[in-house]
């Protein structure tokens, strides 16, 4: 197995459109931010962990809690660019991201994105996906949803119901969550790649990769992953905190 050296960044910032300030929001007593910082530190791939936000207010909380945190421009429209930019500063072969609103980060997620990339060197980019529970998440354009091929790559990302059914048969669509894999230099390509019309019309920055033909690995896990989007989404959190074992478990190895 190579020997490489695995960063971790955590995209965040406070202009989000659907909910503002979020990554600052308290769920039961820790900035949303650091859930997140703290989970990613408990991956045995996390060589390092680092926020890269265009807040200083975010920078302050991370570093105050004793986490690593990088400033990058405002003007990003894609987290991947944002990433891309704090790599700029920091060393690593492989760049996991993570975002900043997933708060019930499993951090075996990590291990599952980044070993495709430890076992194949030809393989740039990794996604992690999820299961779909319903018909109203094939429905929902705030789900990207994502198919594959024979082979497990990804071949699209849409935020539409896929496929249509004129047969209604079993067809595996998964979730695209927030964390995904680069080798370094597929990111530096990727960043420096023109964005397309797909990803424009979608707002989904890895049809860009697919469109410019560089291979999507999908690594699907058998739970459900949840972000905040809303506010009405920290009451979800919490409750999974408390009510689940394991969600249990970490928050109390975090705090």
């Amino acid at each position: 197995m190579p020997d490489n050296n695995i960063t971790i960044v955590i995209p965040a910032r406070m202009a989000s459109s659907r909910y503002p300030g979020k990554p600052l929001i308290e769920i039961m007593g820790l900035p949303l931010i650091e859930h997140v910082r703290r989970r990613a530190l408990l991956a045995k791939e996390s060589h390092l962990v680092v926020v890269a936000t265009c807040d200083e207010s975010i920078k302050a909380a991370v570093e105050q809690a004793g986490g690593k945190a990088v400033m990058t421009k405002d003007t990003h429209e894609r987290c991947t660019d944002r990433i891309e930019e704090a790599m700029e500063k920091l060393p690593g072969d492989i760049v996991v991201m993570v975002q900043g609103d997933e708060p019930l980060l499993m951090p075996g997620a990590i291990s599952a994105v980044v070993a495709p990339l430890l076992a194949d060197e030809t393989l740039p980019i990794v996604n992690l996906l999820s299961p779909l529970e319903s018909m109203d998440d094939h429905a929902n354009p705030n789900i990207v949803k994502a198919v594959c091929n024979l082979k497990g790559e990804v071949i699209f990302f849409t935020r539409s119901s896929i496929p249509f059914y004129r047969e209604q048969i079993k067809v595996p669509v998964y979730r695209q969550t927030g964390i995904m894999a680069f080798r370094k230099e597929a990111l530096n390509k990727f960043s420096a790649l023109p964005e397309t019309s797909l990803e424009r019309a979608e707002s989904v920055d890895m049809l860009r990769a697919i469109e410019h033909s560089m291979r999507i690995a999908g690594v699907v896990v058998d739970y459900v992953t949840i972000g905040v989007d809303r506010p009405s989404d920290v009451a979800l959190i919490e409750s999974a905190i408390n009510n689940d074992p394991v969600q249990n478990g970490l928050f109390k190895s975090i705090t």
